[in-house]
């Protein structure tokens, strides 16, 4: 009886484990490690949003400049848009729709950061959840001096999160104002 059950044990842990492994939206997720969340803690409104029910944010589905495809509830796999500009992230975050739904914002670091899974890698995030997602660098809507870490410049920059390996930065090299980023987009919350 106690091997019948150890058995039982063994092959449903082994067939969970290869399911997940095969499962062709998350191959970027090693099912041996411990998630950061988990899809339960979400709401896919179906509409190209998804709400967080951990933090109550409303997540936009898809990248900015991605089109979010209702027939197949997904994200096209090209189109993100990238910015070299913080401010310019801003506003369109600020202007961004999906399916008539406006209000969006560029979240803040902490907010972002609760999208970061790192038992996935490049990108470091569910694909169930977020279809198609770049793995790139997203902007944050919070500021960081560059002049506190003796910088060799001194103006204001964003917070970023590389979504490739899930670090967060600050944009710290003079050559980051030449590199683009791009935008995630979110909806309530602390602003």
């Amino acid at each position: 009886m106690q091997k019948s059950i150890l058995l039982l044990i063994s092959s449903t842990l082994l067939s969970t484990n290869v399911f997940a492994a095969s499962d062709p939206v998350n191959l970027n997720c090693d099912p041996l490690l411990d998630q950061e969340y988990s899809t339960f803690e979400f709401i896919d409104n179906l509409n190209g949003t998804v709400t967080d029910l951990r933090t109550s944010l409303i997540w936009a589905k898809c990248t900015l400049g991605q089109t979010y495809i209702l027939s197949t509830n997904s994200c096209s796999s090209s189109g993100a848009e990238n910015y070299l500009d913080w401010g310019n992230a801003l506003s369109a975050a600020a202007s961004y729709q999906v399916n008539k739904i406006s209000g969006w914002r560029l979240p803040n670091i902490k907010e972002l950061g609760s999208l970061v899974d790192r038992s996935c890698a490049a990108p470091t995030i569910n694909l169930t959840l977020f279809p198609n997602t770049v793995s790139s660098i997203y902007y944050s809507s919070t500021p960081f001096k560059a002049s506190s870490i003796d910088a060799n410049y001194s103006h204001l920059v964003s917070r970023v999160i590389d979504f490739s390996d899930g670090t967060e930065l600050p944009l710290t090299t003079p050559e980051s104002s030449n590199t683009s980023y791009v935008i995630r987009a979110v909806k309530g919350g602390y602003r």
